[in-house]
C-alpha cells in the first residue's frame, strides 16, 4: 500500500532536505585564522615573523616582507615583499594564511603550541604548513594527512581552552 504525502508532510520533507544541503555545502572550519576561532602565533601582532605569506606560494621560498606594504586580517598583520604579493594574498586570504595559526604543525599534532622557523615550510594541497625544526618538517612529510588531522583536532581544542581565559 502506497502512502501519499500531504502538503504539510511535503513542506517538512523539503525543509529537512534544505537544511541537509546547507549543512553539506558549508566548508569545515579553517585553521588559518579566518575561522573566527583563531589561535594565532603573533609577535607584536605580526604574523610569520614578518615574512611575506605569498613568497611561499609564488617563489617557493621564505621572503622577508616590507613594513611599508602590510595588511591586517583577523588580528594578524602580514608584511609583503611587493604590492603584487599583497594583491594576490587579498584575492583569497584564508587560503594563503598559515595553517594552525602559524604555529608548528608537527607540535600542534602533539597538542603543543610552539613557535616556528619561518624558513621551514611545506605547501601541501595548496595550504601553508610551518615548522620549528627540520625533524618536524620531515615527520610531516612522512604522514601529512594523519598529522593534519591530529593537529586540526588539537588546534580547535587549544583555541577553545584559550578562549575560556579571556
Amino acid at each position: 500500500m502506497r502512502k501519499i504525502l500531504t502538503g504539510k508532510a511535503w513542506l517538512t520533507l523539503l525543509a529537512v532536505l534544505g537544511l541537509a544541503a546547507v549543512t553539506a555545502a558549508q566548508p569545515p572550519p579553517t585553521t588559518s585564522g579566518g575561522s573566527g576561532l583563531a589561535l594565532l602565533n603573533l609577535h607584536n601582532t605580526v604574523a610569520l615573523h614578518g615574512y611575506d605569506p605569498m613568497g611561499y606560494f609564488l617563489d617557493n621560498r621564505a621572503v622577508k616582507g616590507s613594513r611599508r606594504i602590510l595588511e591586517r586580517i583577523g588580528g594578524a598583520t602580514y608584511y609583503f615583499a611587493s604590492r603584487r604579493s599583497r594583491y594576490e594574498f587579498l584575492r583569497d586570504a584564508p587560503r594563503f594564511q598559515p595553517q594552525f595559526g602559524g604555529y608548528c604543525a608537527a607540535a600542534m599534532a602533539r597538542g603543543r603550541l610552539e613557535d616556528i622557523d619561518p624558513r621551514l615550510f611545506v605547501i601541501f594541497e595548496g595550504r601553508l604548513y610551518l615548522f620549528n625544526h627540520p625533524e618536524a618538517q620531515a615527520m610531516f612529510l612522512r604522514h601529512p594527512h594523519r598529522l593534519i588531522y591530529e593537529a586540526r583536532q588539537n588546534y580547535f581544542r587549544l583555541a577553545s581552552e584559550k578562549r575560556r581565559y579571556y
